[in-house]
């Protein structure tokens, strides 16, 4: 979708006609650096129990329980996401290569979908479940994670480089290679290998500097400052695409996911390590509050489903409009950007606190017998009339 029809979602804080407090449209536009700060954060979380068994903090369970614990995470939201765009095909993007009246094409969708896959294939990436890319990338690294764990463990700084230095080898090669199709380009799970890395180095370091710095708690002032630079310098990134010109008239998007990734993972990268050692507000007061807990908590289940609602509600004309494209009518994309978000943030609360926590913690099956059981204890029973004595009483 090209920069004109997107205008409706420069949402500014103005002060007059001409002047603004703030503008979100860097936010809005260049909102897929969150994707990129979603892989660090999880290459932080994967290594970091394994980080900790390294030096005696705990023992790490295995990879069997790591596999059920990741199974049972990802697949409850998405399997019900994936069931809905099946039953209600408008859902979905409808035409192209995604047929939802033709047996054949919807069971390949669906296998390929269950399977984490479909980026392999043009025919199902971004069909369905339209956001599902990148828990393909994501699930495939899983996959590879216990067999990149093993040069890890011994060369953590020799693992990050070489995973780096292929990740940023096979960006150049893709980008010069214009027979693969953009999608497929941006959804092959190596082109991530860095971005993965520099969480998993950055939960080493916190383990690492925790075990063996004595004198980590002088330095949370300097700790503290870094984080908020950090965080300060990636926002100031995004401005910098907003604003850079790059030769031959290619978008900045383009030149950020295949070359320049790198520098905004490093610097989520170090706000996660240097947050790990910061004075107790900022960890936690501002980054680990109620609010922000809550979010991280539906946030998986909401991104799953906003851009589905989206293309939902433009599919029924929901609000109604008579403009073409609906984008020209910012009082409906207004209402529609209400309602998809509302959706999205319900289904998310409802879902993942009464279908995937449940499952998280006990397992499906144990889980189903928990609600069966729930739901006879709610049940009104009959009483049973008192048995008649066989005796005679005078």
């Amino acid at each position: 979708m090209g920069f004109t029809s997107q205008s409706w979602i420069f949402y500014n804080l103005k002060i007059s006609p001409d002047k603004y407090l703030f503008n979100f449209e860097i936010f809005q536009r260049y909102g897929y650096v969150a994707i990129d700060s979603f892989f660090v954060l999880s290459g932080f979380c994967l290594f970091y129990p394994i980080a900790r068994s390294m030096f005696g903090e705990c023992e790490f369970r295995g990879w069997k329980n790591f596999f059920i614990k990741r199974a049972r995470r990802i697949y409850p939201s998405y399997v019900i996401m994936l069931i809905l765009t099946i039953l209600i095909p408008s859902f979905s993007y409808i035409g192209g290569m995604y047929d939802p009246k033709s047996f054949t094409n919807v069971a390949h969708n669906v296998i390929m979908h269950l399977l984490f896959i479909h980026n392999f294939d043009s025919h199902t990436i971004g069909t369905t479940i339209s956001t599902a890319w990148t828990m393909s990338v994501e699930v495939q690294f899983y996959v590879l994670f216990p067999l990149i764990c093993i040069p890890f463990r011994k060369k953590p700084v020799l693992t990050t480089v070489i995973m780096s230095l292929v990740a940023v080898l096979l960006r150049f090669i893709l980008m010069a290679n214009a027979n693969i199709s953009q999608p497929i380009m941006s959804a092959i799970t190596p082109i991530y290998f860095d971005v993965f890395a520099f969480g998993m180095i950055s939960a080493y370091f916190v383990v690492y500097v925790r075990n063996k710095v004595k004198c980590i708690d002088k330095l949370k002032l300097c700790m503290t400052i870094i984080s908020a630079l950090s965080i300060f310098s990636a926002f100031g990134y995004m401005c910098w695409l907003r604003k850079i010109s790059f030769p031959n008239g290619v978008a900045g998007d383009v030149y950020f996911r295949f070359l320049y990734r790198g520098i905004f993972s490093v610097l989520i990268a170090l706000f996660l390590f240097t947050a790990c050692f910061s004075y107790g507000f900022w960890e936690k007061k501002i980054w680990g509050n109620k609010f922000f807990v809550f979010l991280s908590s539906i946030s998986y289940t909401v991104y799953l489903w906003h851009q589905n609602v989206f293309i939902f509600l433009k599919n029924h004309n929901i609000p109604y409009s008579t403009q073409s494209p609906v984008m020209n009518d910012r009082a409906a994309m207004d209402g529609l950007t209400l309602i998809c978000w509302t959706v999205s943030i319900l289904a998310g609360i409802i879902i993942t606190n009464y279908i995937e926590k449940p499952i998280v913690k006990y397992g499906l099956k144990n889980s189903i017998l928990k609600l069966l059981e729930l739901i006879h204890l709610r049940t009104p029973q009959k009483t049973q009339p008192a048995p008649k004595s066989d005796k005679v009483h005078n």
